[in-house]
């Protein structure tokens, strides 16, 4: 018996778009959902220039699927917690940019998913909530680093502790979001973010991500070495080669693009 679907893939222009496909559930988290997304990781966006994450419906993904849990009340949520950081570690891993859009809530695991993009773009009405303590949970999907990471941690302590929600605007505030854009220019906007990025320098933003992501906001003699020597690498690369030349010769520059 095959999954009912849980995430679409849409492939074009070098992004590899995920989208979230039972807005009838609100996209939320079950094993069918972590078993399509990783394999859409494992497969289709490792070859991406660029990897969007949008969703169907009202909401972006409102959590895990608590009457599932609910029917299975023997069932250890670490199994699915498990499922789901498999296909989250190859999400982080990926060398593409990822772009996340989000309407409506994401909550829960949908939260997790969210704050692991590089670029998070969100609709004026978006509202982000933890949701695990009204149940009685603690978080997952890496939320207890990634939170803190991008909300400061007397925030992020503030939200888990009393599962108070927070609007696009104070996102935006925090450094959490990128960018904000009316609810009904969402898809269009993340569409185009991601198509510009999937057309630029690949290699180099790659290497960029890898940097930000290396450094974990922490300045080092080390990392500062490690600046150095991707841009000396960069410098010698065709992508560098082309960049610089273009500069000089006052041209847009021709970057290798997805076939």
């Amino acid at each position: 018996m095959s999954d009912p679907e849980r995430i679409r893939v849409e492939q074009s222009d070098g992004v590899c778009r995920l989208v979230l496909a039972s807005p009838e559930r609100h996209n939320a988290v079950d094993h069918a959902f972590g078993r399509q997304f990783l394999a859409a990781l494992s497969g289709p966006a490792r070859d991406a220039r660029c990897v969007e994450i949008v969703a169907e419906g009202a909401n972006f993904c409102v959590g895990g699927d608590i009457s599932g849990f609910a029917a299975e009340p023997d069932r250890s949520l670490s199994e699915l917690a498990d499922a789901i950081h498999v296909g989250q570690r190859a999400l982080l891993d990926l060398a593409a940019p990822v772009v996340v859009a989000v309407n409506g809530w994401a909550a829960g695991i949908g939260l997790s998913l969210a704050l692991s993009g590089d670029l998070i773009v969100l609709g004026a009405g978006a509202r982000l909530r933890p949701a695990y303590a009204a149940i009685g949970l603690t978080p997952d999907g890496g939320m207890t680093a990634l939170l803190p990471a991008a909300a400061g941690r007397a925030r992020a302590m503030d939200m888990f502790l009393t599962n108070a929600p927070m609007g696009a605007a104070e996102a935006l505030a925090c450094g959490l979001a990128s960018r904000v854009v009316a609810d009904e220019d969402l898809r269009l906007a993340a569409d185009g973010i991601a198509e510009g990025i999937a057309a630029g320098p690949f290699e180099a933003l790659a290497a960029t991500k890898r940097l930000v992501r290396r450094a974990g906001g922490v300045l080092t003699d080390a990392h500062l070495d490690a600046e150095a020597a991707s841009i000396g690498e960069r410098g010698l690369s065709p992508e560098g080669r082309e960049g610089i030349g273009a500069f000089l010769e006052k041209r847009p520059p021709r970057w290798p693009t997805a076939t």
